[in-house]
């Protein structure tokens, strides 16, 4: 009992400062609910001062989101318009994943093809270090790509469900239309993590 109070207490005094205005209530919002999962997360991992640092860090990524989805609401002169501008971001972003992943597919056939030459070489003695160098490099150079887009697809999936869960949405259209996008951002970004996981177990990383 004592456990389950320290977790609900962190999330309350997250939560405390009485908001003064809109912005700060959004503020509030998001720390109290990154509290509430990171505290409960911490506390799984490492107990009582696992609960305390996760809600702490928890708090401070929920209070970021909050504020930037107030940020950019504040530049619209209605919710309609915002919603409509978030729902045109998100799919930008959804086909800008999907043609990563189309091509991401046919780069990693081209890097396992490569990959066996290069073993085939290098059984014979043949393999320059310059060839495995470019290689590398290039295998890097996806890897990097591939994160950078993964934390944007992200960075939006967070801002949407925050944008869900907490804001009132007038229309119902709009409304269908996030979930939606939402629904197709977690796909995409389920299919980077997996990219990421197949070019870190490529062969040529250990060669």
């Amino acid at each position: 009992m004592r456990k389950l109070t320290l977790v609900i207490l962190i999330a309350v005094m997250a939560l405390s400062g009485a908001c003064a205005t809109k912005s700060q209530e959004t503020v509030a919002t998001g720390a109290g609910v990154g509290a509430v999962i990171g505290g409960v997360l911490g506390y799984i991992v490492g107990g009582r001062t696992g609960a305390a640092i996760g809600a702490a860090i928890g708090a401070g990524a929920g209070a970021l989101v909050g504020n930037e989805v107030d940020s950019e609401q504040k530049k619209y002169a209605t919710q309609e318009q915002w919603l409509d501008a978030q729902i045109a971001q998100t799919n930008n972003l959804n086909q800008r994943a999907l043609a990563h992943n189309k091509v991401m597919e046919k780069k990693l056939a081209e890097m396992r093809f490569e990959e066996k030459r290069m073993r085939a070489l290098a059984r014979q003695n043949k393999l320059q270090a310059g060839q495995l160098a470019k290689e590398k490099a290039k295998l890097n150079t996806e890897q990097e790509s591939t994160k950078a887009l993964l934390a944007q697809v992200t960075k939006e999936v967070e801002k949407t469900q925050y944008i869900l869960e907490k804001k009132k949405i007038k229309s119902d259209q709009q409304k269908q239309q996030l979930v939606a996008s939402l629904k197709t951002m977690q796909q995409r970004q389920q299919e980077l993590k997996s990219q990421l996981e197949v070019l870190a177990s490529l062969p040529i990383n250990t060669m």
